[in-house]
């Protein structure tokens, strides 16, 4: 009976040591099977112990061509102006826009602006000068989406553009200045028309007078009537001014610079030649005459507007009809409805009284206000005017 029972505590001694075998075993294979997986997911490394290490993933790169230092558009790519440099393969650009080797981009041109450490693409450069044309004017790049640009003139006296106040970048409103008259509607000419009396002779004959200007009324003077005309050559136009086009942008004052580069340059001064010596006279040092600076006014500036306000700008420049610009606040876009000015606005907004109709007037006779003439011509350059009268009479 003893034995019995000793038998049965070693059975279950031995399955309990086998049970403990079998879990360490199943542990054992599972810690493996980690090890592994965590080696080939994330490149772990072993070390002496038998623990898995976790290390840097190694990220694929591409040596690709980069500039080193910025390089303006139109400059011949030099060989200090670029350089291989490891690119992550998943950042490179589209597949064939980049370059492998240096050897590729030094002596090409620069189509656009290249920046130190960006990859040199292929649409960045060109072969030949003439190809950087395809980019475009900077003008153009200027322009605001849905507008256009339109030149106009402006006068010397620089009373339409703010005595030349007025700048690149600049907004500014278009004012026009209209001059009306009346004219007969179907020959549309001026008023009034040239009237012939149409006799009838003793014979039958018809004779037709000569024309005269004017127009015929009754009157008791003659049964015929009488023949009233103007007492000036012509009659008097009616001046209208109104604020047109608004928010025009100021592309660029003055003519556009030879390939249309015009934003950062600085204008270069002309070379002045020295005149020429007299005759007879030793050449001396130090008695060449220094050319002085002028000043610079432009006779033309570009604006960008609406398409719809290109063809005003057009049709007042074709029509000649002077053209104001009143520079606006910087950064202010409002719009402002305004009132077209005629001779009658100023007498009701501004309570001008007509003078009465004296036994006396002042000697001599004033015909006429103190005026800038448009007509005269200055002479910037000299300081001088030239005008045939300076005098308003």
């Amino acid at each position: 009976m003893r034995g019995r029972v000793l038998i049965l505590i070693g059975a279950i001694i031995l399955l309990g040591v086998v049970l403990v075998a079998l879990l360490m075993f199943r542990q054992d294979d599972g810690g493996t099977d980690a090890v592994s997986t965590q080696a080939v997911g994330d490149l772990a490394q072993i070390n002496d112990e038998g623990t898995p290490v976790p290390v840097a993933q190694i990220e694929p790169m591409v040596d690709i061509v980069i500039a080193v230092q910025d390089l303006p558009r139109g400059l011949k790519i030099p060989e200090d102006g670029v350089s291989l440099q490891p690119w992550p393969e998943r950042a490179l650009p589209e597949e064939g826009s980049y370059f492998t080797n240096t050897s590729d981009v030094v002596g090409m041109i620069a189509r656009t602006d290249l920046f130190r450490g960006a990859p040199v693409l292929r649409r960045q450069l060109v072969e030949d000068l003439r190809d950087i044309a395809a980019t475009g004017s900077d003008a153009a790049a200027m322009l605001e989406p849905g507008t256009r640009a339109v030149s106009v003139p402006l006068d010397l006296s620089g009373i339409g553009s703010v005595a030349y106040g007025i700048q690149d970048g600049d907004y500014v409103d278009v004012i026009l200045s209209f001059l009306f008259i009346d004219v007969d509607e179907e020959f549309q000419t001026r008023l009034p028309n040239n009237i012939s009396i149409i006799t009838t002779l003793e014979t039958g004959e018809l004779v037709i007078g000569a024309p005269r200007q004017g127009r015929q009324e009754p009157s008791p003077l003659s049964p015929q009537g009488v023949l009233i005309s103007p007492s000036e050559q012509s009659q008097r136009p009616r001046l209208v001014t109104q604020m047109t086009v608004e928010n025009a942008f100021v592309l660029h004052v003055g003519h556009f610079p030879a390939g249309g580069e015009f934003i950062g340059s600085t204008p270069t001064a002309l070379p002045v030649a020295a005149p020429p010596e007299a005759a007879g006279e030793e050449t001396t040092t130090n008695t060449t005459p220094q050319p002085t600076a002028t000043a610079y006014t432009p006779s033309i500036i570009t604006l960008g507007v609406s398409p719809q306000d290109a063809l005003v700008l057009t049709w007042a420049v074709d029509s000649q009809i002077p053209i104001t610009l009143a520079l606006r606040p910087a950064g202010d876009l409002s719009t402002s409805p305004t009132q077209s000015v005629t001779l009658q606005y100023m007498i009701q907004n501004f309570n001008i009284t007509q003078p009465d109709s004296l036994p006396f007037a002042l000697e001599p006779p004033i015909t006429s206000v103190r005026r800038f003439d448009l007509g005269t011509v200055f002479s910037f350059l000299t300081d001088s005017v030239t005008a045939t009268d300076t005098t308003g009479q």
